[in-house]
């Protein structure tokens, strides 16, 4: 999972950087309010952790200003100071999931995660599940079907095919793609993603006389859409 947190304070910073990462997560720090909002611009991430207290702004007015012009669909935890009840309700009322309060465990935090993680993957497959689908994907063999038909696909192009699955109707920003197959190789670029994608297209039949579009999203990165 990619995540975007949001804090000035550099022991949450730390363990967060520290705690997370084992979970699976990808973290990338914003000390500043207006650097997350220049990011999510062109930027997509699985999760945001939104602290309350920021140099240049409120975490409310981040958290409003996401959900009004970047995505109501981005999973938000907001980090309050201890027994704030009503930046907590603000916060809330705002359009965030869940709430944390300070001090902050490192086996709280990571639980938090995982939950509104959880819930935000169990409405996307709901949604997913919502029209009968031809594909399926088989995680422990790495292979994925259509039609009861096996596909050959390499692991990446698997990992690459499930991620865009899950994510049926977003749009993932190719730093976000790169986060989470490539997981870090210094010697892939953007042109890597585009042939892998260009590839996949072609493989599973993701065009519209199919039933899936998976288009490139000028400026932003790439949208698997069933039509």
């Amino acid at each position: 999972m990619r995540l975007a947190i949001l804090t000035a304070d550099s022991e949450f910073v730390e363990l967060a950087s520290r705690t997370l990462p084992r979970a699976g997560c990808v973290c990338h720090h914003f000390a500043l309010g207006s650097a997350l909002l220049s990011a999510l611009r062109r930027e997509t991430f699985d999760l945001l952790v939104i602290d309350h207290a920021l140099p240049d702004m409120t975490g409310i007015r981040v958290l409003s200003t996401v959900r009004a012009i970047v995505s109501t669909q981005v999973p938000v935890l907001y980090v309050t100071s201890l027994a704030a009840e009503r930046d907590e309700v603000s916060a809330l009322n705002a359009g965030a999931d869940t709430c944390l309060n300070r001090p902050v465990e490192a086996v709280v935090l990571c639980a938090r995660v995982a939950s509104v993680l959880r819930r935000a993957r169990m409405l996307q497959l709901d949604h997913a599940d919502a029209s009968t689908d031809a594909f399926e994907f088989d995680p422990v063999a790495c292979s994925v079907s259509r039609n009861g038909t096996l596909i050959h696909l390499t692991v990446r192009q698997f990992r690459l095919a499930l991620l865009f699955y899950q994510h049926i109707g977003t749009t993932l920003s190719r730093e976000h793609i790169l986060d989470l197959i490539w997981q870090g190789e210094l010697d892939v670029n953007m042109r890597s993603v585009d042939t892998q994608i260009s590839r996949l297209r072609a493989k599973l039949h993701l065009v519209p006389e199919s039933g899936y579009r998976l288009t490139s999203v000028h400026g932003r990165g790439y949208r698997l859409d069933r039509l």
